[in-house]
Parts: structure tokens; C-alpha cells; sequence
């Protein structure tokens, strides 16, 4: 769905909501009134707003421990106060990275990071920065449930954190709400003022610092599921041991029926001579076939003497690529002898070299009775038009096929999983052509089922949600670090100004503005990175 699109539809249904509720408080003024008083429910502009009181008993048990337990929470968000003070500086140090760091070459020319920069420049660019993620721009919209139901978990993890440092504290904890911005969803905790500001300074940081404490804990928790998802998932899938085709696009070049093409549950165990056990693996081995090696094969004397079909060399493209087959047959493929033109060899590589004057210097074979025929694979390659690296065939001929740059052969090697079975071997799947075609057409997931009634979206599921709350968990806490207007980074610095310039400062006024100082800086450092975060989007869809 267009991004425009789903803002304006719930831009409508807002609209909807607000006059709905406007009409309902002319004409049903008592009912309506007294309905919004037992629910808690508020409708706003482009807002809605539920607040209860019905946890503040439960708070009250959860908090109320004696003994042991009591003395580790206090203990616990003692470090949180030293973790939420950490995350200040380095939020507001990759702040100032995401303003002044120059993306525009890698955004409009599609390259990647640090190409023709060096020294302090390359360093500003591979260094970490914050990414304002946002619905439509950064993060997409068909997976608005998994993030808008993660924002939700961590902002509550957030609040209980406030709720329960309170309670140790001894502070009343009035109640709970939650509030929705468009499809932005936010949980509060609204505990007395004044009691909290009557508490010593580093009491009361506890409390105002126990909601960054406690997404910090969460988000360690997360990672720890994701280290530990192999043995978790265990039971029910194979992981590690090559990658499973969920899905393919219509227009995938891969998509074939009858074993000749890629299908869904296909499980791929190698690409050419690169092993695919992870789904980092797979899109590594689509990156090698592109820009490593130039890889040939091994291919047999008498394979080259009787499937030959070799026309007369000619020129047939602006870059001077050789043509040794008929162009109509597709099947068609033209190699070279890798050994020709090489100097300073071995001895045996002196023999292969030899041997090869027995065949011509271009051959023209079907492609996938040459690979199936092939015995190993051999690789080389090349700079400034000349060869270089060359590895041989332990018996036969290196044969390299003569591609456009932007093409390559890719040879899949699959099984097919049968449940309480060992895989099936399948018959390879070749292609010809650019290995982005692949990587943006397939769909890949690194769970393979090992029970037919176990699907690879419940493990793709489970681990996105968990990376989602990974990402958003550490952002909540590194986010309401920073000293910004209505996030606890501004009610921190606050409490520190206060209490360390108490003796140096008597005027509670001039405190204030100190704060407010600092608050507003921090405030300009965000807003700034968040409109070139919207900036950089609107240059990406424009070029």
C-alpha cells in the first residue's frame, strides 16, 4: 500500500472518531459524558486516550515486597540510573552523526557507504547513527502489526518500569493510560508530583531513569531469544543447514513448474561453489557471484569434442564480446580456455596449459549439460583486462563462460524436506542473468520444517518480532536519554541541575533556565535529525 495512501485513510478515520464524538456530546450530552467517565475513554484531534485505575492495586502487591527482594529491585534500578547517565552522551553523540553525516552519495547513486571518501570523511560514514524509524518511510507498511504491536510491549515495559521504581519509593501511583497518535501507540504511568518531588535527587532519578533501565533489560532479553533461537526452534526446524523457499514473486525469471525451477519448500544447499547454511549465506553467495572470482568449470576433453557447437567468432556488442553461438538458442552459452595467455607457470600448470592447444580457445556448449558434466570448478580473476589468479582443474578443462558484466550463471543445488524423512535430492536449477533478479524474487526463510505440518512464517515471525523488539526496545531507551521537551532525558536533566548547582546557584529561576537550555539544544539535535530522516526519504523516492 502507497504510504500517502494509509496516512490518509487514517487521517479519515480520526476525522470520523472527532466528529462523531462531537456530535454525541451536543446531542447525547449526559449519556455520552457519563459512558467516557466509566470507560476512561477521551477522543482528541488525531488522538485517542484511555486512563484507568483498575492496576493500581496490582502495582501495589507487585511493589510492596519485603526483605531480599525489596533491597535487589532498589540495588537494580541504582545501576539503571548508571546506564540511563551512559546513554546520554553517546544518544546525543549519534545524533550529531546523523545530522552532519553526508548521505547523499550512497541515497541517490544507490552505491555503498565510504566509495571514493577516505580518512576522517570514510570514518564519519562506517560510524553507528540513529535511524528515526517511521511507518511508510523506513519501515514497511505490510509489517505495521509486528511494530506497532512492539511499540506498544515497550512502551508498557517502559511505564511498569516507572510504576514499580515508585512504589519502593513509596510514591502513590495514580494510574495508567494509553494514548494512540495516528497508528502510533503509547502507554503512561501518572504517579504524585509531589511526592516525587520531595524525594532526594538520587531517589527520585531511580524512579525517573527505571523506564530506560527497564527497555535496556528487555532488549538484552530479546537478544538473548535471537542468540538462542537455533536451540529453541530445534524441535520443530533444521536451521543452519540450508535455507527454504517460502515464496516467489510472478515475475520471478526462477519460477518454473515440473523440477524446472524453483518452487516453494525447496530447500537450497549451495549456489555455484558457495555453501548456503544461513540466510546471511545466501544473499553473501548472490554478492560473490557478482563481484568475486570469475568461476568456470571443469569440463572434459571429449565432453568439448562432441558437444561443440561452435559458429564463426564475430563482434556483436558494443563492447566487443566475443559471439561463438547462435544468439536464437537460448540453451547456448559461449566459453573460453581460462589457461590461454598465461605466463610464469609450474610445471604441471605448464602441462595443463599444453594440453589445451588440442581444443580451440572458444567453445560453444549448452550450458546445463556443461555444468552437469562439469567435475569441479575452477575460478580467475582479472584486473585491468588482464588475468590473474587462476585455479585449475585437477583433469580436464577450466572453461570460464563469456557473460555480460551484469550477468552470471548461477547454479542451485536443492532438496526437497519430506517429514519424517531424509531430503530428497532435486535436479539443479541454473540461470543466467543478474543476481538481483533473485535476491528481490525469492523468498528465502533460514527455518527449514522438519514436521510437514509446521510452517517457515511462524519461525520468520517469531524472530522478526523479536529483532523489532530488539531495535525498538534500545531506541525507547537511548531515545528518552537524550535531554528532549517531554521524554524523561529532560526531567534527568532537570533533577541533575538542580541538585548539583544548588550551592552554586540559589536562584531556583536561573536552575530553570540552565535546564531549559540544555533541554532545548537536545530538543534541536532531534527535531533536526528527524526532518533529515524525512528529507533523505523524499530524495530516495524521488531518484
Amino acid at each position: 500500500m502507497d504510504p500517502w495512501i494509509f496516512l490518509s485513510v487514517i487521517v479519515i478515520l480520526y476525522c470520523m472518531c472527532f466528529f462523531i464524538d462531537r456530535l454525541f456530546k451536543s446531542c447525547m450530552h449526559y449519556p455520552y459524558d457519563a459512558f467516557l467517565k466509566n470507560t476512561g475513554l477521551t477522543v482528541q484531534f488525531m488522538r485517542l486516550r484511555w486512563h484507568t485505575t483498575a492496576f493500581n492495586r496490582a502495582m501495589l502487591r507487585w511493589g510492596n515486597n519485603s526483605g531480599w527482594m525489596r533491597l535487589w529491585l532498589i540495588r537494580s534500578y541504582t545501576v539503571g540510573v548508571l546506564v540511563a547517565l551512559s546513554l546520554l552522551p553517546i544518544g546525543i553523540i549519534l545524533l550529531f552523526i546523523t545530522i552532519f553525516n553526508n548521505e547523499s552519495n550512497n541515497t541517490v547513486d544507490g552505491g555503498s557507504v565510504g566509495n571514493g571518501v577516505n580518512g576522517e570523511n570514510s570514518m564519519l560514514q562506517n560510524a553507528p547513527k540513529v535511524e528515526i524509524l517511521l511507518p511508510g518511510v523506513n519501515l514497511p507498511l505490510e509489517e505495521i502489526g509486528y511494530y506497532t504491536l512492539t511499540l506498544l510491549l515497550c512502551t508498557i515495559v517502559h511505564e511498569f518500569g516507572h510504576a514499580l521504581a515508585a512504589v519502593q519509593e513509596d510514591i502513590p501511583v495514580i494510574g495508567f493510560g494509553f494514548q494512540l497518535y495516528l497508528c502510533l501507540p503509547f502507554a503512561y504511568t501518572e504517579i504524585s508530583t509531589e511526592h516525587l518531588n520531595a524525594l532526594k535527587w538520587f531517589k527520585k532519578l531511580r524512579i525517573i531513569c527505571a523506564g530506560v533501565w527497564h527497555n535496556f533489560i528487555f532488549a538484552c532479553f530479546c537478544y538473548l531469544l535471537i542468540s538462542t533461537l537455533s536451540y529453541v526452534a530445534a524441535p520443530f526446524y533444521t536451521m543452519d543447514h540450508g535455507v527454504v523457499v517460502t515464496e516467489m514473486t510472478r515475475n520471478s525469471p526462477l519460477l518454473g513448474a515440473a523440477g524446472k525451477g524453483l518452487m516453494a519448500g525447496d530447500v537450497v544447499t549451495q549456489i555455484n561453489d558457495c555453501e548456503v547454511n544461513t540466510e546471511t549465506d545466501w544473499y553473501t553467495c548472490l554478492l560473490r557471484s557478482l563481484r568475486g572470482t570469475r568461476l568456470g568449470y571443469c569440463v572434459s576433453h571429449d565432453f568439448i569434442r562432441y558437444n561443440d557447437e561452435s559458429i564463426e567468432i564475430a563482434h556483436h556488442s558494443a563492447d566487443g564480446m566475443l559471439q561463438c553461438c547462435d544468439e536464437r538458442n537460448e540453451k547456448l552459452c559461449c566459453f573460453e580456455s581460462v589457461a590461454e595467455g598465461l605466463h610464469s607457470l609450474e610445471t604441471a600448470e605448464l602441462t595443463d596449459a599444453v594440453e589445451h592447444a588440442q581444443i580451440p580457445q572458444h567453445v560453444c556448449l549448452d550450458v546445463r549439460r556443461t555444468l552437469e558434466d562439469s567435475h569441479g570448478f575452477c575460478s580467475s580473476s582479472s584486473k585491468n583486462g588482464k588475468t590473474n589468479d587462476v585455479s585449475f582443474c585437477e583433469s580436464g578443462f577450466c572453461l570460464r563462460p563469456l557473460l555480460h558484466n551484469t550477468s552470471t550463471i548461477l547454479n542451485f543445488k536443492r532438496t526437497a524436506y519430506k517429514a519424517n524423512s531424509q531430503s530428497t535430492k532435486l535436479r539443479d536449477v541454473i540461470y543466467i542473468g543478474h543476481p538481483s533478479d533473485v535476491s528481490i524474487t525469492v523468498h528465502i526463510s533460514p527455518f527449514v520444517p522438519r514436521q510437514s505440518y509446521v510452517s517457515p512464517q511462524w519461525g520468520d515471525s517469531y524472530a522478526l518480532f523479536l529483532k523489532y523488539n530488539v531495535i525498538f526496545s534500545f531506541g525507547q531507551a537511548l531515545l528518552n536519554a537524550i535531554p528532549c521537551f517531554g521524554l524523561d532525558g529532560y526531567h534527568i536533566t532537570s533533577t541533575i541541575v538542580h541538585s548539583f548547582l544548588v550551592q552554586r546557584i540559589a536562584e531556583r529561576p536561573k536552575r530553570d533556565f540552565i535546564a531549559l537550555l540544555v533541554a532545548g539544544t537536545g530538543t534541536l539535535l532531534f527535531g533536526t535529525a528527524l526532518l533529515k530522516v524525512l528529507w533523505m526519504s523524499v530524495i530516495r523516492s524521488v531518484y
